[in-house]
């Protein structure tokens, strides 16, 4: 009896307090079709103690645009118009945080997240590519 209630408590968590998260792979996401690529990672300590609204998000780009999904609400952010891409401080695990800032209607807005960058998804690494082609005057940092 003693080695089943931890078990029954974990699958309690899991199922009853979290069920609409999933923990353990990240659900495909609509906008994954139509040549999106996905260039953030999930976290669960920054989804739940992180004060950015970017860590609830999923973030995702193509050729023009970066893609906010939070939910089922898609935010578009044109790439000429970022202006920034920069590495932050914190590090979870072995990704960094990055922030990416941008004009819109002489408005800075910025948004930070995890990225997903690995060996064998360069992703991000191509976005840091295309936000340099579409605005050459960006400031963007090395991965």
């Amino acid at each position: 009896m003693t080695v089943l209630l931890p078990i029954i408590v974990l699958i309690f968590t899991v199922f009853f307090i979290f069920p609409t998260r999933k923990f353990f792979y990240r659900s495909n996401h609509p906008d994954q079709k139509d040549g999106r690529k996905l260039i953030s990672s999930s976290s669960l300590m920054l989804q739940k103690f992180g004060r950015s609204r970017g860590y609830k998000a999923d973030y995702y780009f193509d050729a023009q645009n970066l893609y906010e999904v939070i939910d089922s609400i898609t935010s578009t952010i044109p790439l000429a118009s970022i202006v920034e891409v920069k590495r932050g401080t914190t590090r979870i695990g072995n990704r960094s945080v990055w922030s990416v800032d941008w004009l819109i209607e002489g408005q800075r807005k910025q948004t930070r997240f995890l990225h997903n960058y690995t060996l064998f998804n360069p992703s991000f690494a191509t976005f840091l590519d295309a936000v340099k082609q579409a605005n050459p005057s960006a400031r963007v940092s090395r991965l």
